[in-house]
């Protein structure tokens, strides 16, 4: 008898719209999950891929800016002679001017003792070699795409009045900043600026699994007063940041969402027991408990959402896929590949079939609770 009243609610004239009303709430909160988990995605191998350097730098303290910066090339080798250091590398930045054919243009120069450790560190394809004098000098893949510089060419460069010839012996691509540089030794440092014992920077690296703290206070007790420790390019935390906060606006929105599904339930089942009020009313007169009346009004909930909630599932995704690919018709630069994860998929299933209960127990509860001989609701 059950079965039998549950196939009748079930081909009621109102299930097909219920299904699609709670199929279309869901299709917006999957396709935002869908859309989120991409963004989510880049930004973690964006983290992977790039590369983070140190991450800590030691530069003065009253500097406003890295070329103003200035500490004692010594302090180095002291910071390197540390167990919890891996490296440490000194390293002289400053702007020059570069003389073109169409006038001067500035641009910055980054010296070291070591380029082509520097350059191994960074992951950089080298096309020629590093630097090995004063008057040689390595040039990034952008710094040479703009001003059309080639291996072998001279380029002269003018830092206070000094002039210096020096020689591209390669081009390299790190896929950092360091390509729009000019990298050159740091006797070159000394002949364009006649400093000598100062650098600008000197950049950092503690050994893998050393405790941070720990490690930072060693390095404090060895920095003179006028230098400062600064922790730079913390892309992972700030991916985890961001990430975290995209969630917390999707939860925030999942529970907007939820809460529209149990009150678009409660509406169904308003609406579905006003229309079989005739047929419920019949099997309490047969005899029917009002836990069975209870049980199939649920039931036919359970049943509508979780249809509902899985062809929402359905087309949120495929809505948001096909949408990225309309998009990349027009716009071919544009890269979005959505997708959504299995336990996304039974989550929201499950949270909206929860929903869909919460919103149906009132309705269900009033009508069971009617006298035998009283309309319902």
């Amino acid at each position: 008898m059950s079965s039998l009243a549950l196939k009748s609610l079930l081909r009621s004239s109102g299930t097909a719209s219920s299904i699609v009303a709670i199929a279309l709430l869901v299709a917006i909160l999957s396709s935002a999950q869908s859309i989120t988990n991409y963004i989510n995605f880049q930004a973690e191998m964006l983290g992977k891929l790039v590369y983070v350097g140190g991450p800590y730098l030691i530069l003065s303290g009253n500097a406003t800016s890295i070329a103003d910066s200035r500490v004692d090339a010594g302090l180095a080798s002291k910071l390197a002679g540390l167990s919890c250091v891996r490296w440490a590398v000194p390293q002289r930045i400053f702007e020059a001017e570069l003389e073109t054919s169409s006038g001067r243009r500035a641009i910055d120069v980054r010296c070291l003792e070591d380029a082509r450790g520097f350059l191994e560190r960074i992951g950089a394809y080298i096309n020629g070699t590093t630097p090995g004098s004063w008057f040689e000098a390595g040039v990034g893949e952008v710094l040479a795409r703009a001003y059309d510089v080639n291996l072998g060419d001279k380029l002269e460069l003018v830092i206070g009045g000094k002039h210096v010839k020096l020689k591209i012996v390669g081009i390299f691509r790190s896929q950092t900043e360091s390509d729009a540089e000019l990298l050159a030794l740091m006797e070159t440092a000394h002949m364009l600026t006649g400093e000598n014992g100062t650098v600008s920077i000197i950049e950092i690296s503690l050994q893998p699994g050393v405790n941070s703290q720990e490690a930072l206070s060693q390095i404090a007790q060895l920095l003179p007063e006028n230098v400062r420790l600064v922790q730079t390019q913390q892309l992972k935390e700030f991916m985890q940041q961001m990430n975290a906060q995209t969630l917390a606006f999707l939860n925030l929105w999942s529970i907007a969402v939820y809460a529209v599904v149990a009150a678009a339930s409660y509406i169904i089942s308003t609406r579905l027991l006003a229309e079989s009020s005739y047929e419920l009313s019949m099997l309490r007169a047969l005899g029917a408990e009002k836990r069975l009346i209870l049980t199939l009004i649920l039931t036919y909930t359970l049943t509508v959402s979780f249809i509902g909630s899985a062809l929402g599932v359905a087309l949120g995704t495929a809505g948001s896929q096909t949408f990225a690919t309309m998009l990349r018709w027009f716009l071919p630069s544009v890269d979005l590949a959505p997708f959504i994860e299995l336990w996304q998929v039974l989550q929201t299933i499950g949270l909206t079939v929860a929903s869909s209960v919460l919103g149906c127990l009132y309705p269900a509860l009033r009508f069971i609770h009617v006298g035998f001989m009283e309309k319902p609701l």
